[in-house]
């Protein structure tokens, strides 16, 4: 006979706080991947790494074509080359304008300390997207599934409120099946128990749960206990 095992009252127990973190949770996991990657990323914004030094000396405009017609490729080997001041020129960068390009002359003058602000940024951002993810994962994590249901059930169908739509029938037909009728009538025919141990405990709460008219009624055959559908609230 099928069994149903009533776990009404259990509470979960809950392991250490490093066990509750670090659960097979898909959002605690992705959690604790983002919050690798913002402490890695912070880490590195807080390395000082040193890049050269310029100062801007001149500027001026390119056209887009020298003197004899020729289209200018390469507008900061021009400008460099027609620079007529005094200082040196070690970088040469350019953007297009209308007429051309406007390039701008650098010297260099040493290297600086410079911080990947950036990095920090988006390190922080990234550490509070992974501390929400973990807390998110635990407090929002699926329920601990429902363990099978073996203590012993008795099913009753409740003819008064039976509508014989056939949802039980399709969930378990061996164990549910519409009375057949000998003779023509205007009401549905009522559904009958062929045999209580046709499925599983778990799939006949199921077709008593998704009955519209809650017209299957099951109890705990030990102690006659309700299990579907509830009593009603007083």
């Amino acid at each position: 006979m099928p069994r149903l095992l009533l776990n009404s009252g259990d509470h979960l127990i809950e392991g250490p706080v490093a066990k509750r973190f670090l659960r097979k949770d898909p959002l605690v996991v992705l959690g604790l991947i983002v919050l690798v990657g913002g402490i890695a990323l912070t880490i590195y914004g807080l390395i000082p790494t040193s890049e050269a030094n310029y100062v801007q000396v001149a500027s001026g405009p390119v056209p887009l074509t020298d003197a004899t017609g020729t289209f200018i490729y390469s507008p900061d080997i021009y400008f460099r080359a027609h620079h007529n001041g005094t200082a040196p020129i070690d970088n040469v960068q350019c953007s297009p304008s209308i007429n051309g390009y406007i390039c701008y002359g650098f010297q260099f003058i040493g290297t600086k300390i410079v911080y990947s602000i950036s990095s920090r940024d988006y390190g922080f951002g990234l550490m509070v997207l992974g501390v929400i993810g973990i807390y998110g994962g635990n407090r929002l994590a699926p329920l601990k599934p429902k363990l099978p249901h073996l203590r012993p059930i008795t099913i009753r169908i409740d003819e008064d409120v039976c509508v014989a739509n056939g949802v039980c029938i399709g969930l378990a037909p061996n164990v549910f099946q519409l009375k057949k009728q000998e003779t023509p009538t205007i009401f549905a025919p009522m559904v009958y128990i062929v045999d209580p141990t046709g499925a599983d405990n778990d799939t006949i709460i199921e077709a008593a749960v998704m009955c519209p008219t809650a017209a299957i009624i099951i109890e705990d055959a030990e102690t006659g206990e309700r299990i579907h559908p509830p009593y009603p609230e007083n």
